[in-house]
Parts: C-alpha cells; sequence; structure tokens
C-alpha cells in the first residue's frame, strides 16, 4: 500500500493515483469493455487491499485470479523457470532457461518503473494465506 492509501497507478500527467481505502463501501463495481483492463484493475486493487491489511475472500469462476498469488520476491530466473511455457521458449527462438531469464528481466524492470521491488512482493506473499 502506498503512503496515504491504495496505489493503482499513474493519473495522465505521470503522478501516483491512490485511492483513500476509506472511500470505500461494501460493494463495487468495474465496467469496461472487453480487453479494457477490468481484471487487471482488479488484481491491482485487490493486491493494494491486502497490503493494507484489508481481508478479501476471492472466488474466481473464470479463473483470472490464478496467478495473483504467485510472487517471486526474488524475480530470479529460477522463479519464473517452472512456469515457462516451452512452446512459448521455441517461438522465440530461445531455451526455456534463456526465455525464463529475459521474463524475469521483463518483469523486474516493469515493476520497478511502478516503485514496486523485491519488499513490496515478499510483504504481499507473506502477508496473506
Amino acid at each position: 500500500m502506498a503512503a496515504g492509501g491504495l496505489a493503482l497507478g499513474r493519473t495522465v500527467a505521470g503522478e501516483p493515483f491512490v485511492l483513500d481505502p476509506r472511500d470505500l463501501t461494501t460493494h463495487g463495481v468495474i465496467v469496461g469493455m472487453t480487453g479494457s483492463g477490468k481484471t487487471g484493475l482488479g488484481i491491482v486493487l485487490l493486491e493494494e487491499a491486502l497490503l493494507a491489511g484489508v481481508p478479501a475472500l476471492v472466488l474466481d469462476p473464470k479463473g483470472d485470479m490464478g496467478n495473483l498469488l504467485l510472487t517471486f520476491p526474488d524475480l530470479s530466473a529460477e522463479s519464473f523457470l517452472p512456469w515457462v511455457n516451452e512452446s512459448d521458449a521455441r517461438a522465440a527462438g530461445l531455451s526455456t532457461e534463456e526465455f525464463a531469464a529475459r521474463t524475469a528481466t521483463s518483469w523486474k524492470d516493469g515493476l520497478a518503473l511502478s516503485g514496486i521491488g523485491p519488499e513490496r512482493i515478499r510483504t504481499l506473499r507473506d502477508g496473506v494465506e
């Protein structure tokens, strides 16, 4: 959780967009067209709520939240290796180990752009059941 709220992203101006958890009610809805980012927003909101200590029971009939707790604080290639699809690696002209290394670097760099480092990932992983 960001200082003072749930960090959901950045504004068009590049400023952090933070939601005060006290603004949440008992119900909510995320609406959008197919592919507009509803699931992504839901995952970020859920991760932030969990980091803030807000209890959650996740019912996932479509399987969209399956990777929510695949948290690898070290973001190492070895952590990603069991999840590499061999056909994806082959299509990229890489071994599974090389593809895992590329994936780990991509995740590490992408998360760093959002200010998310190993300690934050570890806190999420260790703080939920």
